[in-house]
């Protein structure tokens, strides 16, 4: 997944150049909204309720919940003045096929067919990376249209294999109503969901905002370079919060949770220092070679602090989940989601992509800050 993330990546900034990244990631960011909304009923829930509900009563609320929010969370991303208008039908398509997939994906993990969500998601970049290079050099087709296009083939294709697979889940041998079904689902997927929202808007809200500033698409296609370099240096931590996640669900005794968790936060802290350390180092003109455009590396330097706090805030996160206090990773997501719009809209006017780094690391340190108190605050004796 990584390679064919960073193969698209790169085939993006070489044939659309900085502007196109920038509307690219923008297209992007409006998919991610869709899931967003989708995921309180079409998430993570499912696998936790695989108990109570049987998985294929689960198909109906959630394909209705799909399509609602590929309509209204577009809609609303719109609305906000987030999302761009002329995008529409694009990005509500291809969100509500992506949310097809994790909606089906999380109901194959739920019946224990591992194999199977991970095939498709091996299987969308795969298709992603085939229909650019047709679309690109097969068609010379070198547009935006050319990406959404090579993009709906990839999701519709997958999404269409998972919608068989999960027609092979087991039948339902008692009846529950879709209201019933609706309220489980709520109930258990609203405040992860929440969580997961906001740090998407946190992570993501910089695309928007460069892209309608003075700055415009480039410096929001420079941006979204650095950026997804800052989340590849997140390798160790986003390996070791399910298993901090998981093992403080099941350690009763707080002193070991603790301990436990503190060498994980030690391990990702070092794994993605080691990492930062080789970006940081990295001379502009190396990325300008790989990617076709210079300015990437003083973002890179900015976003540093962000990769440190974003590392050690993922573990505490799911430390808090582990312990049945997701509302802390609600509350400080959104604490730094309005430091982030706050600093953001005052410093890239004139400071363009690196303002808007600098801004998403203040909201990182603000973010990191108040999980660690939420940590002490909850397991002090």
């Amino acid at each position: 997944m990584l390679a064919f993330t960073t193969a698209v990546i790169l085939l993006n900034t070489r044939v659309l150049g900085a502007s196109g990244q920038g509307e690219v990631a923008w297209i992007q960011v409006g998919i991610l909204v869709v899931t967003g909304f989708s995921g309180f009923l079409a998430g993570g829930a499912v696998v936790y309720l695989q108990k109570e509900i049987p998985l294929r009563a689960m198909l109906i609320p959630g394909h209705s919940w799909l399509i609602a929010s590929a309509v209204l969370g577009t809609w609303a991303g719109i609305s906000t003045g987030f999302l761009p208008a002329e995008h529409f039908g694009a990005m509500a398509g291809l969100g509500w096929l992506q949310g097809v997939i994790i909606f089906h994906s999380q109901l194959l993990l739920a019946d224990h067919r591992i194999r199977k969500h991970n095939v498709l998601q091996v299987m969308q970049g795969g298709l992603l990376l085939a229909g650019l290079l047709m679309a690109f050099f097969g068609m010379d087709n070198h547009s935006i249209g050319a990406f959404v296009g090579a993009l709906a083939g990839s999701l519709g294709l997958t999404a269409a294999l998972s919608i068989f697979w999960a027609s092979k889940l087991p039948t339902v041998d008692t009846a529950h109503s879709p209201m019933e079904v609706v309220r489980k689902l709520w109930k258990f997927g609203r405040s992860a969901q929440t969580g997961a929202l906001l740090q998407m808007l946190t992570n993501r809200s910089n695309l928007s905002i460069l892209a309608q500033s003075s700055a415009g698409l480039a410096a929001s296609g420079v941006y979204s370079i650095a950026y997804y370099g800052l989340e590849a240096m997140w390798l160790v931590p986003r390996a070791l919060a399910p298993l901090v996640y998981t093992r403080t669900a099941a350690e009763k005794d707080r002193l070991i949770r603790m301990n436990a968790t503190q060498k994980a936060l030690g391990k990702a802290l070092l794994g993605t220092a080691a990492l930062l350390v080789v970006a940081v180092l990295i001379p502009d003109t190396c990325f300008a070679w790989a990617f076709g455009f210079d300015g990437i590396q003083p973002v890179v330097r900015a976003l540093a602090p962000a990769a440190l706090f974003g590392a050690a805030a993922s573990i505490m996160a799911h430390h808090l989940s582990g312990i049945g206090k997701h509302h802390w990773n609600a509350a400080t997501s959104g604490l730094g989601l309005v430091t982030l719009l706050a600093l953001a809209q005052e410093w890239t006017p004139e400071s363009g992509a690196i303002g808007a780094a600098w801004a998403a690391s203040v909201a990182a340190a603000v973010q990191c800050a108040g999980l660690l108190i939420a940590w002490w605050r909850c397991e002090r004796v």
